[in-house]
């Protein structure tokens, strides 16, 4: 067996990566690279493999990350099934059409801005389109959690759930390769403890090969105040001095983390009068998709939401959709609290928000998760000033804070805690998804366990 490192590896973004066997191929992720200044030429480089020669495609979770290059895949060749849970399929959907309609504005901007200089922009094309991906959509086969399924000749799959976003998986294969069976877990995102909305990582058995994520790899957070008290005291403080509370949210997963403990607030009474806007299309339709899967929630909200007590909605929330909309917030000068998409303040309507209030010193800019390396979220956070949004200088006076506990991502001692419930170690443990200091340190932890450990890098193939 071969296993190949095309991303998310010594990294965090661009999860992809291939098993090989006398069997077949099974393409594990095949992520977007967001992110740092390479980022467009490795999202249009070609893949280092075949893509028609592919058997199947298995995807752990729809974060853009793990699922973005689909489109890319289908029209470099490959034609076969993708395999997910049912809501990874309606989130990816989602995620994929839109992130098609950012390359197109991405292009159709670019191109606008080449002609107004004079220049040459018939070689600008989009990354991939809405249309795109709608047609790789065709090509996923639902799999419930707990399900083994068969893969035609090449052995079996099943998901297990993750507790980092609706829908996300632990990924068991049972690989026929020749007169042997080899049994290969992929971790994918693994969630957290005490999430409001989904439980903790299920724990799976020991296999032969671990391919272990380590974004918090080398840090715990700080969690010796409530998630929701933390969120209450930014959100109080801010509409005390007048200003705005601009959360830059992953449209899946921590907007609706968010907006559970947001309701918990508001039906306790001590939040009240403050207007929260979901300002995200994409958001919005996603916290529908959660709706449609209160059988994945944790115990504690399936036992609310049974009783009547919809996590996600309460009075003072606005869903937003329509551009005027989003232009009618930044013009009104009313204390509220703003969640929008891109996380790592990428792209999308969240930029614009930031443009807003990021020099107003009455306002708030809360992040919530994982920033990676280059992204403007990181720069921000890094207490960077002035910073660049939309090819303006504006200097940050807007107070920078942050609440760890929201990443969906599991900190060392929980990424410590799900290992050491494999029950002992596997012949080989490859750590990914980290940054390399990340990587490393969750590495040497293991191999104090007397684990078989390796970091790879990208491009790096190991015969097992």
């Amino acid at each position: 067996m071969k296993i190949s490192f095309h991303g998310a590896a010594g990294e965090v973004t661009g999860s992809c990566h291939l098993v090989e066997t006398t069997a077949g191929r099974i393409l594990l992720d095949c992520g977007l690279i967001q992110g740092g200044k390479e980022r467009h030429e490795r999202n249009r480089a070609p893949f280092e493999f075949v893509a028609a020669d592919i058997d199947v495609v298995v995807l752990s979770h729809a974060h853009i990350d793990h699922s973005g290059r689909l489109p890319l895949l289908r029209k470099a060749g490959y034609r076969g099934p993708i395999y997910a849970t049912p809501a990874t399929i309606d989130l990816v959907r989602i995620l994929l059409v839109d992130s098609g309609h950012i390359h197109e504005e991405d292009a159709r901007w670019t191109i606008k801005r080449l002609r107004k200089k004079g220049k040459d922009a018939s070689h600008i094309t989009p990354l991939y389109t809405q249309a795109d991906a709608l047609a790789v959509m065709e090509q996923f086969v639902p799999v419930d959690f707990n399900d083994w399924v068969r893969l035609d000749g090449l052995g079996r799959v099943r998901f297990v759930a993750a507790g980092h976003i609706l829908g996300a998986a632990i990924v068991e294969l049972e690989i026929e390769d020749g007169d042997a069976c080899r049994h290969v877990t992929f971790s994918g995102d693994l969630g957290v403890e005490g999430a409001r909305l989904l439980s903790r990582p299920a724990q799976v058995e020991s296999p032969e090969v671990l391919l272990m994520e380590s974004t918090y790899g080398d840090r715990d957070r700080d969690e010796e105040d409530d998630r929701t008290e933390a969120l209450f005291k930014v959100v109080r403080d801010t509409v005390e001095r007048g200003g705005k509370v601009v959360i830059p949210s992953f449209a899946v997963g921590r907007t609706q983390e968010i907006l559970a403990r947001l309701n918990d607030l508001v039906e306790s009474g001590r939040l009240r009068g403050v207007p929260v806007f979901v300002d995200s299309p994409m958001a919005v339709e996603a916290t529908a998709v959660f709706t449609r899967f209160p059988d994945v929630y944790s115990k504690d909200a399936r036992r609310k939401y049974c009783s009547g007590d919809a996590p996600l909605e309460f009075d003072g929330l606005r869903l937003v959709t329509k551009v005027q909309e989003s232009k009618a917030i930044n013009a009104s000068r009313m204390p509220s609290v703003i969640i929008s998409a891109s996380g790592m303040c990428t792209a999308g309507r969240v930029k614009h928000h930031l443009k807003n209030e990021i020099s107003n010193a009455r306002s708030t800019i809360l992040f919530v998760g994982y920033q990676a390396r280059g992204s403007l979220g990181q720069i921000i956070q890094s207490g960077v000033s002035p910073v660049r949004i939309h090819g303006e200088w504006f200097d940050v006076r807007a107070r920078v804070e942050q609440i760890p506990g929201f990443s969906a991502h599991a900190d060392r001692t929980g990424l410590i805690e799900w290992y050491d419930g494999l029950g002992g170690n596997p012949d080989h443990t490859f750590v990914v998804h980290g940054d390399p200091e990340a990587a490393a340190a969750l590495a040497a932890t293991l191999r104090q366990r007397e684990a078989n450990v390796i970091v790879p890098q990208r491009g790096e193939s190991y015969e097992i």
